[in-house]
């Protein structure tokens, strides 16, 4: 059961149905506990350590995401205290416009990332920069975030 939910056709599949939902302003608290939920199932199943600095974060949630799709998710850089990653899989919310969609779809990295000790930032979302990918600020927990502007916020 463990190999075939962490298959990227699921991964993939399961990204479609919580966009729907998240493009969707009645469905934002089923959105909220789908994908925190889905986050929750990814920590039980892989049972990742607790991480102890940005790098380690960085490679903690390239590890949480599916094995046979590691080509659409890359860590760009790492500086002192921001690890910057990318995502290059083709989102169901690419040119939609939606950023506040994007952010509703990426509680679910959010999640992943508080779980080990981590706070997620979208910089750029597929759905609004124009870019095919979505690029994202991973920093330990407690870390001021106030420099990073959230794609949803732009």
């Amino acid at each position: 059961m463990k190999k075939w939910l962490e298959k990227q056709a699921v991964f993939n599949f399961t990204l479609r149905i919580f966009a729907f939902f998240a493009k969707r302003g009645g469905f934002d608290r089923l959105t909220e506990k789908a994908t925190t939920q889905s986050a929750q199932l990814n920590i039980l199943l892989n049972k990742p350590k607790p991480a102890k600095d940005v790098e380690s974060l960085a490679k903690t949630w390239l590890e949480l995401m599916p094995p046979d799709g590691q080509e659409y998710f890359k860590i760009e850089e790492v500086t002192g205290d921001t690890a910057y990653t990318q995502i290059h899989l083709h989102c169901p919310l690419r040119g939609s416009g939606d950023a506040h969609a994007c952010y509703k779809l990426m509680n679910y990295d959010r999640k992943l990332m508080e779980q080990v000790g981590g706070q997620l930032v979208v910089l750029e979302s597929q759905s609004s920069s124009g870019k095919p990918y979505c690029r994202l600020a991973i920093r330990k927990a407690g870390d001021a975030v106030e420099d990073l502007i959230p794609a949803h916020q732009r």
